[in-house]
């Protein structure tokens, strides 16, 4: 009795367990795994519908801002509607998508928004290109797809993170692990296979009334024509494909139960027609008939592509069966001929073989690492491949120094950052990494927090600080930046002195150096196929910075470059683990930190101050000239017009003319290529083409 009770326990717990590990499986591959989110968000924004509404909204904003421009309605609404559908839009909504799965997956609270921003700009173009005379202004006009409200959440969703990284690879496995326990504690196993086979499809069932009840709970919850094209969209793209697997799933139940049932060598259409048509002997059965027909129903009016998916799938895999049950009847039929004799359930075992097959390949897929990226630990560093080296496999083979890196000039300062008076930049560090940049050019000042988000310069390096701040910013912006700092933080800064990442005066802008490595790293553990640099303009003790990235634990990913020594391939530093170039300005962190080097040993560079395109030069400035590692500095002086300034020197004819004719002059592959505000303009594709990688 308890062996019997035993096995049904099993059979219940291991259905409803890899019945949830279908959608554990689906949603960590797909909505925990920010490049995947990312294109799935942008496949929404793509959907005929969503982008109407989203660009009706654009129109809108334009037409409240420009009222004179009602006569061109029409044309600027088709024109809002065509920006929003077009390829234009794929970067800017992938990387504010990446920045707001970020900022749910951090401890963090508030108001999450994930919009995308410079739609206005680019349709003020477009019609202004059709109707010269009538061109709107190029108004800040935002698109927003999605907005949490004010809620502590982001803990929930980490915490979510963190259980779903666990289950899809655990739920399978016990799953499996109790289906296979309830058929070896069955007196008749194959009976106790017939019962694993109906545990699945009810799980299955279970799993796909779930759906059809969500879908029918979205429909109602929406609240007007935007609502609803966004709920369908990401109803379409996020939540339907989940009926594959599902099929599947359903599928090798039903094997399983034909197997068991001694019927998987004469399943026929016949007998499935008999099964839908030949009335039922107990009014139980007629019961359950009729209320399976009232869900089927009820789903194909609700979700008829996710039923369709699931009867495909099912009809896949049963023919799956019947052709491996075939092959299996035509050897038992010849070695019968032979005179040998082999087992009736020859052909039933085949088609459990098969059904095992499908199943062992949900419990991978469900499993499987989100990226599809194989990952070690070398010597406490994640490590990876080495196949596909930043993003390209042709890199792999290639030495560090014949590569060319996107980079950053004053990565830290990023614009509406709180406390940075002139950002540099528009996406903050991680959020570079993300859009592809390799190379980080940052400045490392001592200060104290002063509270508010607002840093202050310590003692020591104030006088400093302050000159350099007075002749890259001028006087008046520090004046103001001083002014702004002792209002919203007066007095003494309470904290404790620390490394900042300033652009000399801390007071015109600070970002903890700390913090800021502790992300490099986790995005490093991330992308175990991707080698970073970080140039350091050094204003403290090089023994500090060393401190402050073993802390970090960065040193274990921290590469030695060695003077008359060749560089390895990328891929061998990938595998090694070796990943990360360290470089100062001034100092370098030997005999305790080798690792830290003096970057001017071995880069050159080009000069940095520039005031036009026209006055862009390769000339020689610091570092020597045979050192096998070129930084082209390419952005233009005064911060009066960064982002003007940006547009026009970042463009594929500007950048890439400068980097080829830098390559020729010095006789040396540029390894940074280093600009402002990195998210404007070709950089990327410059750097690609020095690469020659698409």
């Amino acid at each position: 009795m308890a062996r019997r009770v035993a096995s049904w326990v099993l059979l219940i717990v291991g259905g409803l367990v890899l019945a949830l590990a279908v959608p554990a499986g689906y949603l960590n591959r797909t909505v925990l795994d920010a490049p995947t989110f990312a294109e799935r968000v942008d496949d929404v924004r793509r959907r005929d519908d969503v982008s109407a509404v989203l660009g009706r909204e654009v129109s809108r904003q334009l037409l409240a801002a420009n009222p004179d421009l009602v006569a061109l309605a029409p044309l600027l609404e088709q024109t809002s509607i065509a920006v929003v559908r077009s390829d234009v839009l794929s970067g800017p909504v992938r990387v504010a998508t990446t920045q707001f799965h970020r900022a749910m997956t951090t401890e963090s609270s508030g108001q999450l928004v994930l919009r995308v921003a410079d739609v206005g700009a680019v349709v003020a173009g477009v019609v202004g290109a059709l109707a010269p005379q009538r061109a709107p202004q190029a108004t800040e006009v935002s698109i927003t797809l999605a907005s949490i409200g004010n809620q502590d959440f982001a803990a929930d969703v980490l915490h979510l993170a963190g259980i779903l990284d666990t289950l899809a690879w655990l739920l399978p496995l016990l799953g499996v692990a109790c289906l296979v326990g309830a058929v070896l504690l069955a007196r008749d196993r194959w009976n106790g296979v017939r019962r694993a086979g109906w545990a699945i499809v009810a799980g299955a069932a279970g799993l796909a009334v779930a759906l059809v009840a969500g879908r029918a709970l979205s429909r109602a919850a929406g609240s007007g024509e935007r609502a609803d094209a966004i709920i369908d969209g990401v109803w379409d793209v996020f939540v339907r494909p989940i009926w594959w697997p599902l099929g599947l799933f359903a599928a090798v139940g039903v094997l399983l139960v034909m197997i068991g049932s001694g019927r998987g060598a004469g399943w026929n259409a016949d007998r499935v027609r008999s099964w839908l048509t030949v009335q039922p002997a107990t009014p139980g059965g007629v019961a359950v008939r009729a209320c399976a027909a009232i869900v089927l129903g009820a789903a194909l009016i609700v979700e008829p592509a996710g039923v369709v998916t699931l009867a495909v799938s099912v009809a896949g895999a049963l023919l799956l069966c019947a052709g491996v049950v075939a092959l299996a009847r035509l050897a038992t039929r010849r070695s019968g001929e032979s005179g040998q004799q082999r087992p009736s359930r020859r052909p039933l075992v085949a088609a459990a073989a098969a059904g095992a097959v499908v199943l062992a390949g949900l419990v991978v897929w469900a499993a499987g690492t989100p990226t599809g990226e194989v990952a070690g630990v070398v010597n406490g560093a994640v490590a990876g491949e080495g196949n596909v080296c930043n993003g390209h496999a042709e890199l792999c083979d290639r030495p560090f120094d014949e590569v060319s890196y996107a980079a950053t000039h004053n990565s830290m300062a990023v614009a509406g950052k709180p406390g940075w008076f002139l950002g540099e930049q528009g996406l903050d560090i991680v959020g570079q990494l993300d859009f592809g940049v390799r190379a980080l050019l940052v400045d490392v000042w001592y200060g104290r927090d002063a509270g508010n988000g607002r840093v202050r310069t310590s003692a020591r390096s104030y006088d400093e600080a302050l000159a350099v701040a007075n002749e890259e910013l001028g006087p008046e912006i520090v004046a103001s930046a001083l002014r702004v700092v002792n209002a919203v933080a007066p007095g003494e800064p309470q904290g404790a002195e620390a490394l900042f990442l300033c652009h000399g005066l801390c007071e015109t802008g600070g970002t903890s150096f700390d913090a800021t490595l502790r992300q490099i790293r986790t995005w490093l553990e991330t992308h175990p196929d991707e080698v970073l640099s970080v140039f350091i303009e050094d204003h403290v003790d090089a023994v500090d910075v060393a401190g402050a990235v073993t802390a970090a634990g960065l040193d274990a990913y921290a590469f030695t470059p060695v003077q008359g020594k060749a560089f390895p391939t990328l891929g061998e530093m990938i595998r090694s683990g070796k990943r990360l170039v360290v470089m100062l300005e001034a100092g370098d962190g030997r005999p305790g930190a080798p690792w830290l080097v003096n970057g001017f040993e071995f880069v050159q560079e080009t000069p940095y101050t520039f005031p036009t395109v026209g006055s862009f030069t390769c000339d020689e400035n610091r570092g020597p000239s045979d050192a096998p590692l070129l930084q082209i500095n390419h952005w233009l002086s005064g911060f009066t017009s960064l982002v003007s300034n940006a547009q026009l020197a970042n463009t594929a004819d500007v950048l890439g003319g400068r980097a080829e004719q830098c390559r020729d002059e010095r006789g040396t592959q540029p390894t940074f290529v280093a600009v402002n505000y990195a998210d404007i303009g070709d950089l990327i594709a410059v750097v690609n083409r020095l690469n020659g990688v698409g």
